[in-house]
């Protein structure tokens, strides 16, 4: 029998869900997005492009930070591991020389956000999708 999760990790669930689907259409143009790290160009949907984050989503400090997670594609995110090295050069490109660096040092910060922190950042994501899908 699965296990039931807790509503703490379905508000962690659900905000990953609508990062994630703003993050790849942030990155899209007409619906496309081009992946971060080898250019690859795919339909933002989650069987084209995925959210690749440059550090874990385990540090929760970085996990849904804008910048650290950017659209990749499958065989760059999974498959070669995040290509992070080239994954920090080009956010530096992206939003400017030293972001990455300041990635790093923020990901080692402890963060403890409450499971109403959660909920309210997913329906900003939420929201922020249902602009961007008009």
């Amino acid at each position: 029998m699965p296990k039931k999760k807790s509503p703490r990790q379905k508000a962690v669930d659900n905000l990953d869900e609508w990062f994630s689907k703003y993050i790849r259409l942030r990155d899209s143009k007409d619906g496309y997005c081009k992946c971060i790290t080898c250019g690859k160009v795919a339909f933002w949907t989650k069987e084209g492009m995925q959210a690749g984050h440059f550090q874990t989503r385990a540090k929760y400090s970085t996990r849904w930070n804008e910048k650290n997670v950017n659209a990749q594609c499958a065989g760059c995110n999974m498959v070669n591991g995040g290509q992070q090295y080239v994954h920090g050069l080009e956010i530096d490109k992206k939003f400017g020389e030293g972001t990455a660096d300041e990635l790093v040092v923020l990901s080692h910060k402890i963060v403890k956000f409450t499971t109403q922190e959660l909920v309210d950042m997913a329906q900003f994501y939420k929201e922020k999708v249902g602009k961007l899908l008009k």
